[in-house]
């Protein structure tokens, strides 16, 4: 597998010089154990818990584990046998060295659980997800900043479908592994490894029809009633398996911005799939014509945008605050990034390049918040200028890359 820059490799390594042990966690296949490999010191060992022969050594006798791994040492899919946290801890706590465990995680539900019980400001926990289009082009490799935009590279609607159709998984993009194999293969991984275990799955059929359907719903509101409906199941179990596709990486959620009280509704949040390529391949969608004739493919779109937000402030521990707004009289605005000043920036995402100041007319329900500035309406337009004196019309590439 090919090696390549992760932005979060400089936040990682200031983690590492502060903890005496730090943890990433993110689905499979994003790319953690490549990253670590390439960035490891030479005495540095590595063993994985999905050797099963290792996973049974470490959870049947973990201080003998860690006296023949002990460290540095990276120790992959730490969930497998989580009370060596409490052995670690041990090891932790009768040394002032730091940087002696790198753990790797692809359930971050259990392992955050077991952390908090035993390693809690001992460890310091990072998360990873698939790439971000600004580490594919490898840009400069500094953060967005919302506040002073940069115009980009040109990207057409179909130069967009185009990325949203690749995804952004590692073996799909830089080593030429097929999509179609890729994705199908990785969903079926996921189930058997990821979600066969858990008691909050107990039929893994419906649940990879589940998968399908919360796919349908990618940049919209959910209304879990009626993904509980189509999946044949009820209400409180499909909460709990959105809780579960959340723990794992694959989706996130952004909640609605209640301007009166300042903090977010956790009801009926927007569903974002940080991964489109994912999403699409649960669609059955096998070609970017299909793509393009998608009925949701805005939603779809708001999604991907959204991501390339988490992600950036996942790789650069930002601080942002993501919520979009909806009130009963009908205004609305896509999404609303608060950043680390406590500033209020209002966007509509919008999949054309024809665009006009009716695009932000639900802005006008936030006039009053403090702190509001510079918004607009993130699109496929050409170039970069103002629509207003307090919003622009913002192409894809400025975001992005």
């Amino acid at each position: 597998m090919k090696c390549y820059e992760r932005n979060i490799r400089n936040l990682f390594n200031d983690y590492s010089s502060s903890f005496k042990s730090v943890l990433i966690t993110g689905p499979r296949q994003v790319g953690k154990t490549t990253f670590l490999k390439s960035i490891k010191e030479k005495e540095r060992k590595y063993v994985t818990l999905d050797d099963l022969s290792l996973r049974l050594y470490a959870k049947n006798n973990p201080q003998k584990f860690l006296e023949e791994f002990c460290p540095p040492v990276i120790i992959d899919e730490i969930q497998y046998a989580p009370d060596l946290l409490s052995y670690i801890k041990i090891y932790c706590d009768n040394t002032d060295k730091r940087n002696l465990f790198w753990l790797t995680g692809s359930q971050k539900i259990q392992i955050m659980k077991n952390v908090s019980e035993t390693l809690v400001g001992r460890m310091g926990v990072l998360e990873m997800n698939s790439l971000s289009y600004r580490e594919l082009a490898i840009s400069n490799y500094l953060p967005i900043d919302i506040n002073n935009l940069v115009e980009g590279t040109y990207f057409t609607k179909k130069d967009i479908i185009k990325k949203m159709f690749e995804g952004s998984m590692p073996d799909v993009i830089y080593n030429g592994v097929n999509k179609d194999f890729f994705y199908s293969s990785y969903i079926d991984l996921y189930i058997e490894r990821d979600i066969k275990e858990l008691k909050e799955v107990q039929d893994l059929e419906t649940f990879r029809t589940f998968m399908g359907i919360v796919a349908s719903r990618c940049g919209q509101l959910v209304n879990y009633s009626g993904i509980a409906k189509e999946s044949k199941i009820d209400d409180k179990t499909a909460k709990s398996w959105m809780s579960v596709l959340e723990n794992t990486g694959i989706i996130t959620f952004i909640y609605q911005y209640k301007k009166d009280e300042y903090k977010r509704l956790k009801t009926h949040p927007k569903l974002v799939f940080m991964d489109t390529g994912l999403a699409i391949s649960l669609l059955r969608i096998h070609n970017l014509k299909a793509l393009e004739n998608y009925t949701y493919l805005g939603n779809l779109f708001e999604s991907y945008v959204i991501s390339e937000f988490v992600k950036n402030n996942n790789n650069y521990n930002l601080h942002y605050e993501f919520s979009f707004y909806r009130d009963k009289n009908g205004n609305e605005v896509d999404f609303i990034i608060t950043d680390e000043n406590n500033d209020i920036h209002l966007y509509e995402i919008k999949m054309t390049d024809k665009v006009d100041e009716r695009m932000i007319k639900g802005f006008k329900a936030l006039m009053d918040v403090k702190n509001r500035k510079n918004g607009g309406i993130i699109c496929t337009a050409k170039n970069l200028v103002s629509l207003n004196s307090e919003n622009d019309i913002i192409p894809i590439g400025t975001i992005i890359e």
